[in-house]
Order: structure tokens, then C-alpha cells, then sequence
């Protein structure tokens, strides 16, 4: 009769301790850094993250501390720099969110005005270039426009118009493209009508008195003779000093 091999249970032995030994460091590295803390505990781990510029830890901390700990005492807190991380990281998207999230819950708290500057700029952030989509533009436009209102007087308000105005001029900067699009493809009525959304919606661009040029150069090319010289001289009066308003006079100067 043959005899089992004795070195096959060491074997079977090592294999289950390895097994055992994996599972443990398994379990280990599945552990939350941040289960079984208190809420002050967490609101410190934040916050020393946020002191290190360590805006993942930063996050990952506050967003434990405002979920579980909503009605704690430096919620507020919690909640602002927590918006702040996102913004500093570059994720606007979800700053922008954290910051509307204080609003909501601490409209009157003394870093509300802070807040909706936040959102202000977050879709600041987001703009595109005027070649591309300009929603983001637009909600940045509008957000900028609500902490202007609501809280002038304020440097908030300032740096808001300020962004705002930017803005603005962004959106004139892509109507004027798309018009110019038709016009240089000479679908001319389709050209006169975003000229006429270009200096009726924003007037007070540097891109007002290019569509009281583009509507001149359309209306002169469909032969419409009387509407581009009231246009022309809409142009000489509103904007007399523009580059358009130069360039449209050496046109009729001639060479």
C-alpha cells in the first residue's frame, strides 16, 4: 500500500494561509479611511487637506462630513469648501452644483455672496470660444447677471458685471460669426436677421457697430438701397469713432 506524500499538507497548508493573508489585505484596502469618524473629525481632515491643497482628499472628506452630518454645527462650512476643492480641481461642473447646494440650504448665511459669485464663475470657466457652443456662455451670463443684482454695492457684484460684460461680448462675438457665415455664402436675408438680433440684444459691444456694417454691406448687395442708407447712417451716429464706421467711409472714399 502506497503512503501519502507528507509534503503535500505543508502545500495545502501555505495555500490557505496565502488565501487568508490576501483576504485580510483585501478587506484592508476596501476599508473607508473616514468610517467610524465624527463629524468634527471629518470637517478637520477636510480642512487639513484643503490647507495642503490636496483637493481629492479635501473632497472625498467634506462630501463624507455633509452626508452624514448634515445638521452639524460647521455644516456651512462644510458644504462652501467643499465647493471650493471642486473649483480648484477644475471640475466646474460640480462646483457650481456644491455652491447652488449652500445656497439652497443657507440663502442668508454670511458666504452667500460668495457662493453666487461661485457659480458666477464656475460657468465663467466653462465658457467655450465663441467657434463653439454658447451655453455654457449663456448660464455664465445669467448667473453673473443674479449676483450683480442681488448683491450690489458688494465687490462681488463688481467682479460680477465685470464677467458678465465679458460674457456679453462673447455671445455678440458669435452672433457676429454666424451672420457673417451667411453673408460670406451670400444668403443674405438669413445674414440681415442675426445683424438685427447683433445690435438689438447687445448693443453696447464692440461688436454692435460690425453688425451695423454687416446689415449695410447685406442690405447694399440685395439692392435695398434705402434701408442701407438708413442703416448707414445709423452707424455714423451711434458709433462715429468705430473702426466700422472708418472702414465704411474709406469704402465710399474709394482707392
Amino acid at each position: 500500500m502506497s503512503q501519502p506524500r507528507p509534503a503535500a499538507f505543508p502545500a495545502i497548508r501555505l495555500l490557505a494561509l496565502g488565501l487568508l493573508i490576501a483576504g485580510v489585505l483585501a478587506a484592508c484596502r476596501s476599508a473607508s479611511p473616514y468610517e467610524g469618524l465624527g463629524g468634527t473629525e471629518l470637517f478637520q481632515m477636510g480642512m487639513e487637506a484643503f490647507e495642503e491643497e490636496d483637493w481629492d482628499d479635501a473632497q472625498e472628506a467634506l462630501e463624507q462630513f455633509v452626508t452624514r452630518f448634515p445638521g452639524h454645527a460647521q455644516i456651512a462650512d462644510g458644504r462652501i469648501y467643499l465647493a471650493r476643492s471642486f473649483f480648484n480641481k477644475g471640475e466646474y461642473i460640480s462646483a457650481a452644483a456644491e455652491y447652488e447646494r449652500f445656497l439652497q440650504f443657507h440663502p442668508s448665511h454670511g458666504m452667500a455672496a460668495e457662493a453666487s459669485l461661485g457659480i458666477c464663475r464656475s460657468y465663467v470657466e466653462l465658457a467655450p470660444h465663441p467657434q463653439r457652443d454658447q451655453e455654457y456662455t449663456e448660464r455664465a451670463r445669467d448667473a453673473c447677471q443674479v449676483t450683480a443684482n442681488e448683491f450690489a454695492g458688494m465687490n462681488v457684484a463688481e467682479e460680477a458685471a465685470e464677467l458678465r460684460e465679458e460674457m456679453v461680448n462673447r455671445l455678440a462675438e458669435r452672433t457676429y460669426q454666424d451672420a457673417r457665415f451667411y453673408q460670406r455664402r451670400n444668403a443674405h436675408d438669413s445674414a440681415i436677421l442675426i445683424f438685427e438680433d447683433l445690435v438689438e440684444l447687445y448693443p453696447e459691444t464692440q461688436w454692435a457697430p460690425w453688425g451695423f456694417l454687416g446689415l449695410y454691406r447685406s442690405y447694399d448687395a440685395i439692392g435695398w438701397d434705402e434701408e442701407a442708407e438708413e442703416i448707414r447712417d445709423r452707424l455714423l451716429f451711434l458709433h462715429p469713432d468705430s473702426e466700422a464706421a472708418q472702414e465704411l467711409l474709406a469704402e465710399e472714399d474709394g482707392p
